[in-house]
């Protein structure tokens, strides 16, 4: 993407610290293949992932870097997406989903980039929601890149976003696997103001993430074992019920939720 692709193997990290089960990633190896399709085996936190942007979810549906397909088929296990354009940059990936998703007709698999992405434009003015999660953070000048998404919205339309939070978190991690930024409430804000979006919600989300973000983030070679992850499930377990309740001031990432102005005709 502008500013550079994400390095390989990103993904693994990004995910167990509750950013997404699939980024988009440059190349990818036989290994960055294995913490992909382990971590789609991560149902608790992808589920919960899920859950912030569901209401959303129906009509015509734009995913930006869809990965291996992990929230794909989530979203079109919802029977209202009428149709699904997934842009993703690595080949490999695009590879595999096409093969998953070549029988479903409401599938349009393309190899772009944002913010030059001229499916996106194709759409202007007609996606009903679009999903980008950890994508932003591997964007020199994510400005352009949001008015594309808004752009393509129809009017009333909706885009969630989620970032990795809080620059004094960034470390070792980030600027390995190609993040320019962790980003404060206020840059999301002023990013999506600026693209032309009514923010309609920003919080926090994932507290249960920092402390294993923090650990590693100061580690020579970081990793995350499967037992690792596996534990962190289980925790999530334990966790997830109280941060539904309650919504903490920290987290791991920002998710905003914003609209597009006017009403659809």
């Amino acid at each position: 993407m502008g500013g550079g692709e994400p390095r390989a193997g990103s993904a693994y990290y990004d995910a167990m610290a509750s950013y997404t089960c699939a980024v988009p990633v440059a190349e990818l190896a036989h290994d960055e293949f294995w913490d992909l399709e382990n971590l789609r085996q991560a149902s608790r936190l992808c589920s919960w992932m899920y859950e912030q942007f569901q209401p959303f979810v129906g009509g015509q549906v734009v995913e930006v870097g869809a990965g291996i397909g992990t929230f794909s088929e989530r979203l079109l296990a919802d029977p209202t997406v009428s149709q699904l354009m997934l842009i993703e940059p690595a080949r490999a990936c695009v590879e595999v989903l096409a093969e998953t998703f070549e029988k479903d007709p409401r599938v349009t698999v393309v190899r772009e980039t944002l913010p030059d992405s001229s499916a996106l434009r194709e759409r202007l003015g007609e996606v009903d929601f679009l999903l980008c999660q950890n994508v932003l953070e591997h964007i020199e000048q994510e400005g352009p890149a949001v008015r594309a998404m808004a752009d393509a919205l129809r009017p009333g339309g909706q885009l969630t976003l989620l970032v990795p939070a809080h620059p004094r978190l960034y470390g070792n991690l980030d600027r390995l696997y190609g993040h320019h930024r962790r980003y404060t409430r206020e840059r999301l804000r002023r990013v999506v103001d600026d693209a032309g979006l009514v923010l309609t919600d920003l919080y926090s989300f994932n507290l249960l993430g920092v402390p294993g973000w923090w650990v590693n983030r100061l580690r020579s070679k970081p990793g995350i074992s499967r037992s690792s992850l596996r534990a962190y499930e289980a925790l999530l377990g334990l966790w997830q019920p109280i941060e539904r309740r309650w919504r903490p001031p920290w987290g791991l990432s920002l998710v905003a939720h914003a609209r597009k102005p006017g009403e659809f005709a």
